[in-house]
Parts: C-alpha cells; structure tokens; sequence
C-alpha cells in the first residue's frame, strides 16, 4: 500500500494526537518548575501527582524539549493530510527526537538505580517511580508512529 491521502489523514490525527500530548506535558512541566528556575520555589501550579508518583516533575528544560518534540510532530500536519510523502520527515524527525530523550532519561534512571543499589549516601531513598518522567511513558505513545515510518519502505519511494 502506498502513502496516499488517506493514509495521510490517518498519519495526521495520530501526529495531532502525539504532538499535542508532548506540547502539553511540556508546558505543564515548565508550569511546575518555573519557581525552582527564578529561585523563588513557587510555581504557578502545583506538581502534579497521582498515588504519590510525580507525573509532572518540575523540569524547565525537560519541558522545553518536550515542546520542540511536540512542535516537531505538529508540523508534519498539513502535509500529510495531504498525502504529500514529505510530511513522513516530520513523523521521522519527532520519533528519532522522542527515542533520544527517551534514552537520556532511561540512562539517568539507571545510573540512579547503579547508585541505590550500591547504596550510595544520596540515593539510599531514592525510588525508581520518582524518575518515571512524561519522557519516558510519552515514548510508548510514539512507538506506533515510529514503527510505521520507519518500516513501511513504500511510503519513502
């Protein structure tokens, strides 16, 4: 199957979808630290949590990259609601940019988990729930769209 318009449309609701997912979270952490960035330690709302995990941290720059991946995948839009390949690029780029910070936030959870496990003095109470950042479980909403643009071989001929 070829990328057509219809599959375009498809590809731009789930682009829709995803970008506005990681836009969001990332306003939403730069909201939380914002008063941990000026030094005044209060922001304009409260850390979001939910049974004690933190699904919100504040985190200004996690945030910021956030709303790059988010505005990267958002993008792509107009192009691929019309059928147009080059919207794929869009889908490419936010999925390769969401596996690297994927990455860099795994890779700071286990060298956390390394330092409780050999009980180093700061991490003797640290929980693995408290690294648990919208970076990472984002990451599981666009593995589907990664999946499909870097598989389907039709779509980039």
């Amino acid at each position: 199957m070829g990328f057509n318009k219809s599959v375009g449309m498809q590809l731009a609701v789930y682009s829709t979808v995803i970008g506005a997912l990681y836009a969001v979270f990332g306003i939403l952490e730069i909201l939380v630290g914002w008063g941990d960035l000026v030094g005044t330690g209060n922001s304009p709302i409260a850390p979001l949590e939910i049974a004690g995990v933190n699904i919100v941290p504040p985190d200004v720059f996690g945030g910021v990259m956030l709303i790059i991946i988010g505005t990267v995948y958002l993008t792509g839009i107009k192009q691929q609601s019309k059928g147009e390949r080059e919207g794929i690029s869009f889908l490419f780029v936010g999925s390769l940019l969401a596996a690297i910070f994927f990455g860099v936030y795994l890779a700071i959870m286990l060298a956390n988990g390394v330092g409780y496990v050999f009980q180093f003095e700061d991490w003797l109470e640290w929980i693995w729930l408290d690294d648990l950042r919208p970076g990472l479980w984002l990451f599981l909403t666009a593995l589907p769209g990664a999946y499909l643009a870097f598989t389907k071989k039709t779509w980039r001929e």
